[in-house]
């Protein structure tokens, strides 16, 4: 057991007391919990079947609850886009920003995307379409004998 120096009650201020408070709330839900804890031990290593089931079926219960509780807190999902929605946003503003071209950072602001989703998109789809190259300066723009082209409009 931890020994705790003993302390003036005239010597703590409020701040100490604030922590002192939440630092025996946090020991007495850890002790609560080693509680449970050795009630299971004991439950499964007595023999007892259904008890030891029941246990193991509320433990996992509990991690289940707890990790979809985790993408809840999340918000809802946003509803996913249609195929080739995303080639045809990037392919529309890399036209619009001519040879000087746009980094990754812009276009998934403007997409609306992650950029790591963008750069992706470059470094897999982007790549088969052959259309796309990056400047010396880090921005993407559509190749030289593309750039006549117009994007496909739907």
């Amino acid at each position: 057991m931890l020994k705790v120096p003993a302390m003036k009650v005239t010597d703590i201020n409020s701040r100490t007391l604030n922590v002192l408070l939440s630092l025996a709330k946090k020991k007495e839900r850890l002790t609560k919990r080693i509680a449970e804890i050795d009630k299971q031990v004991v439950a499964l290593s007595s023999g007892e079947v259904d008890l030891a089931t029941r246990i193991l079926r509320e433990v996992a219960g509990k991690r289940r609850r707890s990790s979809s509780r985790n993408s809840a807190d999340k918000g809802p999902k946003k509803p996913r886009s249609p195929k080739g929605f995303m080639q045809e946003q990037i392919t529309k503003l890399l036209h619009e920003a001519g040879h000087i071209g746009m980094t990754a950072k812009d276009l998934a602001h403007r997409v609306e995307k992650p950029v790591n989703q963008v750069q992706v998109w470059f470094s897999s789809t982007g790549k088969k379409l052959g259309i796309f190259e990056k400047s010396p300066e880090g921005h993407w723009r559509i190749r030289l004998g593309h750039a006549s082209s117009e994007p496909a409009s739907h």
